[in-house]
Formats: C-alpha cells, sequence, structure tokens
C-alpha cells in the first residue's frame, strides 16, 4: 500500500490541486453570475426598462412565464425570451 502511495501520491495530489484551482476560479465564479442573472429575471416587472443581450432596447409591457412583451417604440412590440434579457436600466 504504501509503495502504491508513493508512486502515484503525488500525482493523485496534483490532479485534486488542479481540480480545486479549476472550481475555484472557473466554475464557481460562473454559478454566482447565473444566480446574479436568474434572480434578476425573477424580479422583473411590467413598465421596467430593460436591455437584450443583442443591443435592444425597450420598456416590458407583459410578462409570461417563457417570454415577455417589451415595447421598442411607439406601437411597435416584440416578443422575447426572457433569458435573452442583459440587464435592467431602471
Amino acid at each position: 500500500m504504501n509503495e502504491l502511495f508513493a508512486k502515484y501520491g503525488g500525482m493523485v495530489l496534483t490532479f485534486a490541486i488542479w481540480a480545486a484551482v479549476f472550481y475555484f476560479l472557473l466554475i464557481l465564479p460562473n454559478k454566482k453570475k447565473q444566480k446574479k442573472h436568474q434572480e434578476m429575471l425573477t424580479s422583473l416587472k411590467e413598465g421596467a426598462e430593460i436591455i437584450t443581450t443583442s443591443g435592444i432596447k425597450g420598456t416590458i409591457t407583459s410578462i409570461g412565464s417563457e417570454f415577455l412583451s417589451v415595447r421598442i417604440d411607439k406601437g411597435v412590440h416584440i416578443s422575447i425570451l426572457k433569458n435573452s434579457i442583459s440587464r435592467v436600466l431602471k
């Protein structure tokens, strides 16, 4: 057993360290960003000004389960996916 650990222990320890670094530098920040985006999506209200991921600015006129209706100009409404909202302006 000690021979096996002596032979492969350093490799396993190196792998574990790299896995931890990968988790803390890549996965954890991405999870936090996704959680913040999901909280922003659940707090949407009609009348809020938004910007979509494609750069379209508009005002939410109605909210469905998956889609939003957004007024982008006087008399011009579009339907977009909730997940395509980049940020809320006010």
